[in-house]
């Protein structure tokens, strides 16, 4: 066969060490499907575009690696655009590949025809539009590194039908280039140390860029030298092992009450790697009004956003830690980590079930059933919060959630990308009935190529987090937040070929539990919830983090 535009696309992939994408046919796409049979990129066909964008959202957060994604023109685009949005707001390394109609067709409404790079120009980092045959390699090479290179996140790439079927010889080779050097300025590094050095009630906030940045192994060995606590937000979950005695959990909203009070009494904070969102922050007035904040961050853009900052550094993570180590001087600051001691004490004491009841039970009876290394995906909601607060995660991609964005039906296609990322490591999925409806066309996908990936509905019958702030802030007027009981989702599980049972969380799961686990292939598990299990703390809307209600 000629080479054709296809060919090009499919051979720049493979150079940047892709193997696996995720998408879906239309009629611009053909040429390149049509290649796809020559190999050796693996094509995962999913059953909706939304859900290929998810897929490759959670192979790139399983692996670290830039994940693919391919549509076609029109309402293939526009379909991946909440999945772009969600790999945007938690800054993950993703390529969209988009067709286009051909070139002679464009700004004529044609059939199918969408400004793809106009809708999507706020939700990505960079857009292409490849209009020369010649110019598909370099526009790939190009969209790769910007995907994976500075603060992360996603790059559209839309090629017209007749490009990508035009006939074309050998395009240049990949020339190395060395990644652009940071101006580095040490003295900030220094001034940090020092402000550390002095203080007396210091924090470090460990947010998502540490991930990101593949910077977990420093930020724990700094946390184990300065002998310092600290908390996550979110996307920071994971990033230094749970149990290490510093970890006081994750602040925010539905954040621990020990993580957001101590926040609160700090008199130094050093936040590396997150933004500062208001879901971490509640009042950003009154956040940490007693520190002075440091703040270390690969985005200039991130630094001072939100929350004024004292002391900054612009630069990679991991390189700022390796240069701040040997810089702090150990103290055992007694005096604060016996305060955080006690307030540990008398929050374990007043919120039983860590404040999840019996979903928390059953999330944890979950993690012990499964292998050490299992990855979580939870989706938005209660669900999520539930296994935030309960999941322990023993390794930096153990535990793959929307964050930024909070996207409902999140959570089964990523499950998919991440099981294709990590296939000697157990997936399990934890959703409620609400997300689960939104993306619930996947199953057959995981069904149709085997994956193991189990499958965990919490079912309440109402979108959960909405009737709990329904209850406590609206006077209980529970409007368009029931789901209902009418629709039985094991049966729905099976009519998709996939082995499914029903459990009630009040009784004990353990032996449906223990069935899901040791299930070879595919399994789902629908866990029936009291309605009223709602998550604590939870702080009121226009309240700040030292405000959280701790039950009704």
């Amino acid at each position: 066969m000629n080479t054709i535009g296809a060919d090009i696309v499919l051979k720049t992939l493979a150079e940047e060490g892709v193997e696996v994408i995720f998408g879906y046919p239309g009629a611009n796409t053909l040429p390149l499907h049509d290649r796809l049979a020559e190999g050796p990129i693996r094509h995962y066909l999913m059953r909706h575009e939304q859900a290929a964008a998810h897929a490759a959202d959670g192979y790139a957060r399983a692996t670290g690696k830039v994940g693919v994604c391919l549509a076609t023109s029109g309402p293939g685009a526009t379909n991946l655009v909440t999945g772009i949005a969600t790999a945007y707001m938690d800054s993950t390394p993703l390529v969209a590949i988009t067709a286009q109609v051909d070139s002679d067709l464009w700004g004529r409404d044609a059939f199918q025809e969408t400004d793809i790079i106009g809708i999507t120009m706020p939700i990505t980092k960079h857009s292409f539009m490849v209009r020369d045959v010649t110019q598909l390699a370099s526009s790939l090479r190009q969209a790769f590194q910007l995907a994976s290179t500075g603060r992360t996140g996603p790059v559209l790439v839309d090629i017209p039908k007749d490009i990508l079927s035009a006939p074309c010889g050998d395009q240049p080779k990949k020339i190395p280039t060395a990644p652009p050097k940071r101006i580095e300025h040490p003295e900030q590094i220094e001034r940090i140390a020092q402000a550390l050095n002095r203080s007396e009630r210091p924090v470090i906030i460990i947010g998502g860029g540490v991930k990101l940045g593949d910077a977990c192994e420093r930020a724990s060995e700094f946390v184990q030298k300065a002998q310092i606590p600290f908390v996550t937000t979110m996307m920071g979950i994971g990033s230094v092992a749970s149990a290490n005695g510093f970890n006081l959990g994750f602040i925010g909203m539905h954040g621990n009450e020990l993580a957001n009070r101590t926040i609160h009494q700090a008199d130094f904070i050093l936040a590396l790697g997150t933004r500062f969102t208001e879901r971490s922050t509640s009042v950003i007035e009154e956040f940490a009004p007693l520190a002075t904040v440091a703040q270390i961050d690969i985005d200039a853009t991130s630094i001072g956003k939100n929350i004024k900052v004292d002391l900054a550094y612009e630069g990679e993570i991991q390189d700022a830690l390796t240069a701040l180590i040997p810089l702090i001087v150990p103290r055992e600051r007694e005096g604060w980590m016996g305060r955080i001691r006690v307030e540990r004490d008398l929050q374990e004491a007043k919120l039983k079930d860590g404040g999840c009841g019996q979903a928390g039970n059953l999330i944890r009876k979950i993690q012990a059933a499964m292998p050490r290394e299992t990855i979580v995906v939870p989706d938005v909601g209660l669900n999520q919060i539930w296994t935030v607060r309960t999941w322990q995660s023993h390794s930096p991609r153990s535990l793959l959630t929307s964050g930024g964005m909070g996207t409902m039906g999140f959570s089964v296609p990523a499950a998919i990308g991440a099981k294709l990322g990590a296939p000697d490591r157990d997936v399990v999925v934890i959703c409620g009935d609400g997300g689960f409806y939104m993306n619930i066309q996947e199953l057959a996908t995981i069904s149709s190529y085997r994956l193991p990936i189990k499958i965990v509905v919490i079912n309440n019958g109402h979108l959960g987090m909405i009737r709990q702030i329904q209850d406590l802030f609206y006077e209980s007027r529970f409007t368009t937040s029931e789901l209902g009981e009418t629709v039985d989702l094991t049966a729905v599980a099976k009519g998709f070929g996939i082995p499914a049972e029903r459990v009630a969380v009040d009784e004990d799961p353990a032996e449906a539990i223990a069935r899901m686990a040791s299930a070879e292939g595919p399994y789902m598990l629908e866990a029936m919830v009291d309605q009223n299990n709602y998550v604590y703390p939870i702080i009121p809307p226009g309240a700040s983090n030292m405000e959280m209600i701790c039950g009704k």
